[in-house]
């Protein structure tokens, strides 16, 4: 497994250009601790500014339970991700 310390920023651009559709995510942001599967990622605008939010199914759950992340609104909270792309390798990331 890959392991890189990124700035916030950096960060929010990694998850934008190499998460993909169906690649798993462990994430970790304010007190909040994600892990499942990425169903879809929405780079629309909203209110006219730039948006990034992702639809994550959460594992182990009976009720197949879905969260949507507004990365922009959360980004300055981000901890830590891994990333198990479907294709290539995991990477484990630190916000530094």
């Amino acid at each position: 497994m890959k392991q890189i310390e990124l700035t916030t920023e950096e960060a929010v651009k990694y998850l934008k250009e190499n998460v993909k559709m169906h690649d798993r995510l462990e994430i970790a942001y304010n007190r909040i601790f994600a892990e499942g599967e990425v169903l879809n990622m929405d780079f629309s605008d909203y209110f006219g500014k730039p948006g990034f939010k992702m639809l994550v199914s959460l594992d182990e759950t009976d009720l197949g339970a879905t969260i949507e992340i507004d990365v922009y609104e959360v980004e300055e909270d981000i901890i830590e991700f891994t990333h198990y792309p479907k294709e290539g390798e995991d990477v484990d990331v630190t916000v530094i």
